[in-house]
């Protein structure tokens, strides 16, 4: 049961994050409840495998503790972003952009993965459509920076003209 409520809340969480970092991205505007949903998906998955663990067998522990680590890896660029976020109507920095995207491209990945599992797709499936989701946000990411970066000077937050 507890397992089932970690999970739900984990989800949950991400898809706030999700759409959150999509306008964060972009003008830096709902950055915290991006932070915080990131962070909260973070900490769900978490005890999620921490209440399962003891059931878990070696390659499971394996993948899920590396799935704990990436997680965490992902709001510490975020909480690095945190201090480069733009303010008004300055656009955001390429390392804002890098961070945060990097963690909408994961999500995004993360998404669909689940999905391609959760109707019976066979791992070959599972890991190319991770494989296809990652490359096509690199290139996604590259575009979108090449956009929002391009004329204008990024301020970050608390920094002075």
């Amino acid at each position: 049961m507890a397992h089932a409520v970690f999970i739900t809340l984990h989800a949950l969480a991400g898809l706030i994050a999700f759409g959150s970092g999509v306008v964060a991205l972009r003008q830096g505007r709902w950055f915290y409840l991006y932070l915080s949903s990131l962070a909260g998906m973070a900490a769900f998955l978490l005890l999620a495998v921490a209440v399962t663990w003891a059931e878990l067998g070696a390659e499971e522990r394996l993948l899920f503790a590396a799935f704990v680590v990436l997680a965490w890896v992902m709001v510490g660029l975020a909480v690095g972003a945190r201090r480069l976020r733009p303010e008004g109507s300055a656009r955001p920095g390429s390392t804002y952009l890098d961070r945060v995207g990097f963690t909408l491209v994961a999500l995004f990945d993360a998404f669909t993965v689940i999905v391609v599992l959760d109707v019976g797709g066979q791992v070959w499936l599972v890991v190319a459509s991770g494989v296809v989701i990652a490359v096509a946000g690199h290139f996604v990411l590259r575009s979108t920076k090449r956009t929002l970066t391009s004329g204008a000077r990024p301020r970050a937050h608390g920094q002075v003209n």
